[in-house]
């Protein structure tokens, strides 16, 4: 991977009131009673870090803020505890309205969390009820409203792509971003992930996905409603105003190492990739008997950087460093004569030594980016 002095660290939470229907990450619902030795699992895993510096924190789930506010407070302390946080470090906790009350948002602010990223996903109670929310739409607009009270930084995620969902409904829940002046927003389709509830449904033909010109004029929509409001692109789903982005995510599409610790949870140095067990469970008996809990650990090959260089870069807006892919061995003369095909049908841009999706390419993304990969 490539590296920095920056040092990113991701704590992951598994736990959810209830899981949703659409959701591929490593969640569980309920398991109240194994909160505490999770979180003595993760603060045991984290003393390996000890006296470690951190740019960036983000602690994910799951859904954080689902722990009990005992555990949660045991959490936060004990991190704090053991980590050092750089003097512009910047601190995301996810949040679910639905499981976010001024009390955890009071315990997550005392403790230092400066930035928040609520999952609203809808201001429309039929289409919450659709995707499998325990929160209708006003527990939604009063968590980014007491987040705004505490934190200088909020985000929320929306979601469009929906069955049946109108342009004046996502205009509608794209307002929350004007009403609550949030600085960021990230703003995804919905997508059908294998081993999903929805997945199984759409296979059975009980659910579709909207067709690809819809979903092509809503994103469109997205574009327009958000850069109106001061929020611009800045990776394919995340908008945000002038200084404002996601240190911790651009990490992640930069191709920085980052640290891990949690069930399920993933990290990345010096381009060896290891993931922790996924189940709770057997994550928190692994670390009790002094185990580093990784079931998987490959060594990333300079393709495999490469693949994830053009994967990655391309999502975001700027577009892939030349130089970086240079410096992985990708030289310019493998993909030249694509890229220029691209460029001269206005797909792709190059510009100051990036090369970048254009917004007329936005549609074939995935297309082109495959067709540039090693």
């Amino acid at each position: 991977m490539f590296q920095t002095t920056d040092r990113h660290l991701y704590i992951h939470v598994p736990y959810c009131a209830k899981k949703c229907p659409y959701c591929d990450f490593n969640s569980i619902a309920q398991r109240d009673e194994e909160q505490a030795a999770y979180v003595a699992a993760i603060l045991k895993e984290l003393d390996s870090y000890r006296g470690v510096s951190y740019r960036s924190i983000f602690i994910g789930g799951g859904t954080p803020t689902h722990l009990q506010p005992d555990c949660l407070e045991a959490l936060l302390i004990g991190i704090r505890e053991r980590i050092q946080l750089d003097s512009d470090y910047e601190w995301t906790c996810e949040a679910n309205p639905g499981s976010s009350d001024n009390q955890q948002f009071e315990i997550l602010h005392r403790h230092g969390i400066n930035r928040i990223s609520i999952g609203v996903q809808s201001l429309h109670n039929h289409h919450l009820s659709f995707l499998g929310r325990i929160h209708d739409a006003q527990t939604a607009r009063e968590a980014v409203q007491l987040a705004c009270g505490l934190f200088d930084r909020v985000s929320c995620d929306i979601m469009f792509g929906l069955p049946n969902q109108t342009e004046t409904e996502l205009i509608d829940d794209l307002a929350i971003y004007k009403d609550c002046n949030l600085a960021h927003a990230s703003v995804y389709h919905l997508t059908i992930e294998p081993g999903t509830e929805f997945h199984g449904l759409y296979q059975r033909g009980i659910n579709k996905e909207i067709p690809q010109e819809d979903s092509w004029h809503l994103f469109q929509c997205v574009q327009q409603q958000l850069g109106a409001m001061g929020l611009s692109a800045y990776e394919t789903s995340n908008f945000a105003k002038p200084g404002e982005a996601c240190l911790h995510n651009l990490a992640y599409w930069n191709q920085r190492d980052y640290d891990a610790v949690g069930a399920g949870a993933v990290s990345t140095k010096n381009s060896i990739r290891a993931t922790r067990l996924k189940h709770p469970g057997q994550y928190i008996n692994a670390i009790n008997q002094g185990s580093d809990a990784i079931w998987q650990s490959e060594q990333l090959s300079l393709h495999d950087l490469q693949v994830e260089a053009w994967m990655l870069g391309l999502r975001l807006i700027r577009g892939v460093e030349i130089a970086h892919l240079e410096r992985l061995g990708d030289t310019t003369e493998r993909w030249r004569a694509q890229a220029d095909s691209f460029i001269a049908d206005k797909l792709l841009t190059e510009t100051d030594g990036f090369l970048a999706i254009t917004q007329s390419g936005r549609p074939m993304q995935d297309h082109i980016t495959a067709q540039l990969m090693p």
